[in-house]
């Protein structure tokens, strides 16, 4: 029997339209004392590439938030501009490009970064540069507790709510398990999902044991020899933290070949690309919206805000959002709530040490609930997980038997490494 948690789903918002620069509407409500002639905010995320199919979502989000909210009144009256810039080219690209943005566009924020490898990269040049950053993915929880932040933020939970979350539920549907195996992408994102997902198995069953642990590049695009180690291996699950353009071709290359009929296959990055895959998507996989909203749940025809998002979202651009694009919008609602917050305290325009103060602490409301950002600057929110089923009004699988988990369950409290929480649960 599954139980479904369910949980308020409410939305915050800010915001105007990015192509490449873009800026609109006239404020409904005077400019507090100080304000700046409009708040110019940078949002980076994959849009070339087979990465895309994340960042496209987050980019179409971000423009339809900074077009809603400047129609009513940006921030406080203070219009936004947004420039949407691409993700693809590596670090040493993004450290470039971030320098450009900060000291030459004079951009007044950064949002954005999907890459675990491109975050742990650009933070340290956010703190030199004393830029107000905002991490909407980065999924490798070393950002929050190997590096000491002052002007960066991540607005979602980080990968051990992943791989906790999947650890649990496929327990719950196999709980004679007795062996698992991996398939990740060597880089933080990679190496860490798998790592807290073992440990967390290996903790809560001892006795299971490990097949095998595969690596391949990032978004390698070729997994042929992958899966025949998996299906040679018949471990009753496989984890996969893969993602993005990758996930999608893993998925339509493993499905013919019988994998998903031969093991539990638990996908972290699932729930993203389900609508990329339509049929392809076999019954009873393992996926979830990365402790993030999900188009269906809290129910559009019940919550108002969830309603709006989505119903606006799919007029927009053709498709429901993902999970990307939920962690845009909480990105961008925590930015500007914390904005908000300051000038109503001050009664005027905040600067960013200001705006850093209110930061911390701050409780803010998205279309998937409410997101807490911690003292180390790493938010917390709730996370689901399900079992897809293919969905003849939608044409896609979606996900049924649905449990959502709080946050206080799936993410280490400050102070504590992941891999060093996780061998503690029960």
């Amino acid at each position: 029997m599954f139980k479904i948690k369910s949980v308020t789903g409410l939305f915050f918002g800010i915001l105007a339209v990015g192509g490449l620069l873009f800026a609109s509407s006239v404020p409904v409500t005077a400019a507090p004392s100080g304000a700046p002639a409009e708040f110019k905010i940078a949002f980076i995320d994959f849009i070339s590439g087979p990465a895309a199919t994340f960042g496209i979502s987050g980019k179409d989000t971000a423009e339809w938030l900074v077009a809603k909210w400047n129609r009513e009144g940006g921030i406080r009256g203070v219009p936004i501009k947004a420039v949407i810039l691409d993700e693809a080219g590596g670090p040493k690209k993004q450290v470039t490009e971030y320098r450009r943005l900060v000291l030459e566009e004079k951009v007044d924020a950064v949002v954005g970064y999907t890459s675990s490898a491109n975050c742990l990269a650009l933070a340290p040049v956010a703190e030199e540069l004393k830029t107000l950053t905002v991490i909407h993915i980065c999924g490798t929880n070393r950002l929050t507790e190997d590096l000491k932040l002052h002007y960066v933020f991540r607005t979602s939970n980080h990968q051990a709510a992943d791989s906790l979350m999947l650890a649990r539920y496929v327990l719950q549907l196999k709980p004679d398990l007795k062996t698992i195996a991996g398939a990740n992408e060597d880089y933080a994102w990679g190496r860490d999902s798998w790592e807290a997902f073992k440990v967390a198995i290996q903790t809560l069953k001892p006795d299971v044991k490990v097949k095998v642990e595969l690596w391949t590049k990032i978004q390698a695009g070729e997994y042929s020899a992958e899966i025949s180690r998996l299906l040679a291996t018949r471990a009753d699950v496989i984890h996969s933290s893969f993602w993005g353009g990758g996930l999608i071709t893993f998925i339509k290359q493993a499905a013919p070949r019988g994998l998903f009929k031969q093991s539990l296959v638990a996908f972290s990055c699932g729930a993203q690309v389900l609508q990329n895959v339509g049929k392809a998507m076999p019954d009873g996989v393992v996926v979830e919206p990365r402790a993030t909203g999900y188009f269906l749940e809290p129910d559009p025809e019940t919550d108002p805000m969830q309603k709006e998002y989505v119903e606006g979202i799919y007029k927009a651009v053709g498709r429901y959002p993902d999970y990307v694009g939920y962690r845009t919008y909480q990105a961008l609602a925590g930015l500007k709530a914390a904005y908000e917050k300051a000038i109503d305290l001050l009664g005027r325009w905040p600067t960013t040490e200001e705006v850093i103060k209110t930061f911390e602490g701050l409780s803010w409301k998205t279309p998937a609930g409410y997101m807490l950002m911690r003292k180390d600057h790493q938010a917390i929110g709730t996370g689901m997980v399900g079992i897809t089923k293919m969905s003849e009004k939608y044409g896609f699988a979606i996900m049924e038997k649905r449990i959502r988990y709080w946050g206080e369950e799936i993410m280490p409290p400050v102070g504590m490494k992941t891999i060093d929480w996780v061998k503690t649960i029960k």
